[in-house]
């Protein structure tokens, strides 16, 4: 027995409470904010690359000019647009997955291998966080050229996305044991 208070909590009423109604709810609604709010980082992001492109081209070759840095910042807004892409797309349920066996299978084999699914996606970006630590450690400091800055900025965005990911996938693994995610479809399917 563990003891919260004054109240003696068993490890199933724990487990009871964790999943009730309102705790559910509110991680949901959590998911629901987080998901729109980087969608909209994502929305800016893709307006700054439509913005910067048109002004490069018009400024290259309409006016034979260029402005330093400018493709750089291209570049890396596409590394921190990849980045948080991949985690939208695990809380929308559209990242990569090859459904055939889970969508033959049983509801329970289904949940067991959605679960499972979840669970290494978010292993593998807990071990790229771990290794982008080790590389941003021994290159971090180094000047991002053309602008003298350190490279930590541009090499944060791999552990941004990896822990927004672990994050998604956290939180989706703990929806679909408390009942709130739909099994009926998966992973949505391809148009």
């Amino acid at each position: 027995m563990y003891y919260f208070g004054s109240t003696a909590w068993s490890a199933q009423t724990r487990a009871t409470h964790f999943f009730d109604g309102e705790t559910m709810d509110a991680l949901k609604s959590f998911e629901d904010w987080l998901t729109k709010f980087l969608e909209w980082i994502l929305v800016g992001l893709f307006g700054l690359f439509i913005i910067l492109v048109v002004s490069i081209v018009v400024l290259r070759f309409g006016f034979n000019y260029g402005v330093v840095g400018s493709d750089e910042i291209v570049r890396k807004s596409f590394l921190f647009t990849s980045a948080i892409g991949g985690a939208v797309g695990i809380t929308r349920q559209e990242h990569i997955a090859i459904t055939f066996f889970i969508d033959s299978g049983p509801r329970m084999l289904k949940k067991a291998l959605f679960l499972v699914g979840l669970f290494l996606v978010g292993l593998i970006n807990v071990a790229m966080i771990w290794y982008a630590w080790s590389w941003i450690g021994t290159t971090g400091s180094y000047p991002w050229q053309p602008f003298n800055l350190p490279k930590v900025i541009v090499q944060s965005a791999i552990p941004i996305g990896c822990g927004l990911a672990v994050l998604a996938c956290a939180m989706k693994i703990v929806l679909t044991l408390g009942g709130r995610v739909n099994l009926d479809v998966v992973w949505l399917p391809e148009d």
